[in-house]
């Protein structure tokens, strides 16, 4: 154990983007050496990341830890907000009962993956015709429990959005 480090003074909150496939596209995740994926994720053939969209300010990532009986876990969730159209009612429509893999990039480039093969995250909405923005649209959310913190994606130092 060490102290804790100093940060960079320019360490931004937020999210930038966000990634995110199907579990069952998944071939393999390396698993992390420190808290590092220093190996690319297999994804099957024919398969890509699909990017994900939130309103200004309203993606949201947290990683809250709890504790049972089991010993320690993490609650990980991604929020966010997109407006109501055609495309994201049918998009959510697929995306209903479906488990994923999230690949999400700090506003700092930090990578993180969220979610393994056997620990993937479930996709809910909520469709609101009225927010607090004025806004008609839906509150998503990518969640499950995990057993260790979400690692950062990190393949080499020369490229801040690794390729799947």
């Amino acid at each position: 154990m060490n102290n804790f480090p100093t940060p960079n003074i320019d360490n931004l909150a937020g999210l930038e983007k966000f990634n995110f496939i199907e579990v069952e596209n998944i071939v393999s995740i390396p698993e992390p050496l420190d808290q590092i994926i220093s190996s690319p994720i297999t994804i099957k053939i024919g398969s890509v990341w699909l990017n994900g969209y939130g309103s200004i300010n309203s993606l949201k990532f947290s990683e809250i830890s709890k504790k049972n009986d089991s010993g320690i876990y993490y609650k990980c969730e991604l929020n966010g907000f997109t407006p109501e159209s055609i495309e994201i009612l049918q998009l959510f429509s697929k995306m209903d009962g479906h488990k994923f893999i999230l690949r999400i990039t700090d506003n700092d480039d930090l990578i993180k993956i969220l979610g393994k093969a056997d620990q993937p995250l479930e996709f809910v909405t909520d469709f609101q015709t009225q927010t607090v923005n004025g806004v008609k649209g839906y509150n998503y959310k990518f969640f499950g429990n995990i057993k260790k913190r979400s690692p950062v994606y990190n393949l080499d130092s020369s490229s801040s959005y690794p390729s799947g």
